[in-house]
């Protein structure tokens, strides 16, 4: 009895020593072992419900709209495209902004981006012309709504934060100019202007826009 207590004595302690060397073998590989990168996504779906938008300088306040965006970025992490649809709250208009941008630092938890930026903006525009009546023969000032369609450029500031692994929010702001302009100045405005755009019916002018937008990264 005494022996068999012996070795089950013996035993005991030879697989104690052996767990505690696997634990102490499996703790130094976890340590010596890289740790996996974070993988973000290199799509990204987002939606801005404020955006400001200055493409007239002439206008009395800035357009707003609400915006939705595809951004690609693609395999070396360091450039993307990006594709913002915006929709006017206050006009019949909208405007497409393709942007490619470009990222320093690649990926990142926080990262900025620069790049340059097209303007396209298409809908409803109403300028103010002279009316004579032939019946009078007197002048009045009318309103006459026209497809209004400009196109401009830009360069894109924006920084990106990826909260989690699939929530993304971003603060995205442009400054540039607007090159074409159909939309005739309004009668009282043909020699008015904002320096150094000022000419006469000059349609050129500086652009301006912000958005903060939200979306998915995947």
């Amino acid at each position: 009895m005494k022996y068999v207590s012996l070795l089950i004595a013996l035993f005991m302690f030879q697989l104690s020593s052996t767990a505690q060397g696997y634990r102490t073998s499996n703790t130094e590989k976890d340590k010596k072992a890289p740790k996996e990168a974070v993988k973000y996504g290199k799509n990204i779906i987002s939606f801005s419900p404020v955006q400001v938008v200055l493409t007239d300088a002439e206008q009395s306040s800035p357009d707003v709209a609400v915006a939705f965006a595809y951004e690609r970025i693609f395999n070396n992490n360091l450039v993307a495209f990006r594709l913002p649809v915006s929709l006017s709250l206050t006009n019949n208009y909208f405007y497409v902004m393709p942007t490619l941008k470009l990222y320093p630092m690649r990926q990142g938890v926080a990262k900025y981006a620069v790049g340059p930026q097209l303007l396209f903006g298409s809908g409803d525009g109403t300028y103010q012309d002279y009316y004579q009546d032939p019946v009078s023969g007197m002048s009045y000032t009318r309103n006459i709504t026209v497809n209004r369609r400009q196109f401009g450029f830009l360069i894109n500031n924006s920084v990106n934060f990826t909260i989690a692994k699939a929530l993304y929010v971003g603060l995205d702001a442009s400054l540039g100019i607007i090159y074409y302009d159909n939309l005739p100045k309004d009668i009282y405005n043909y020699n008015s202007g904002l320096t150094p755009f000022s000419s006469t019916n000059s349609r050129i002018s500086p652009a301006f826009q912000l958005n903060f937008n939200m979306g998915y990264r995947f």
